[in-house]
């Protein structure tokens, strides 16, 4: 019984943080700019989080993003290629903690600390409700 009982209990906790990460992974999809560089510039930059593991940059034509996934310890991997401004081409892979995950932000811990780097993202969608732009983005 007590064997039983055990294999139950860990059983448990294995599902549940396979259903913490499902729900993380579930609430990422979707486009997130840089709220900094749409203050200063109007301009959306960022990420795009999609089904099934893709992944591209938007607006951010240095930047053939491929892939993202988020590890059992709760870092977002992104991978892609990094083109240069000679031509070069170079493997691009991130890892970074995700700090805080809300409808509206996302927030990447790239160190700790000291001192602590962070970088902060915007849902799309809501983006232009929560920041404004110093400098009006051009009318296309």
């Amino acid at each position: 019984m007590k064997k039983l009982l055990i294999t139950v209990i860990a059983l448990s906790c294995f599902a549940f943080s396979s259903y913490g990460q499902d729900k993380v992974e579930k609430q990422i999809i979707g486009k997130w700019c840089n709220p900094y560089t749409y203050e200063s510039t109007g301009e959306l930059k960022g990420f795009e989080f999609k089904k099934g593991g893709k992944c591209s940059a938007v607006n951010i034509p240095s930047l053939d993003l491929k892939t993202w996934k988020i590890d059992k310890d709760g870092y977002l991997i992104i991978e892609g290629f990094s083109k240069e401004d000679d031509g070069k081409v170079e493997v691009y892979k991130t890892r970074e903690r995700i700090g805080k995950l809300t409808t509206d932000s996302l927030e990447l811990v790239a160190q700790d600390g000291p001192p602590r780097l962070a970088f902060l993202y915007l849902n799309m969608k809501s983006i232009k409700k929560l920041v404004t732009p110093e400098v009006a983005p051009d009318k296309k």
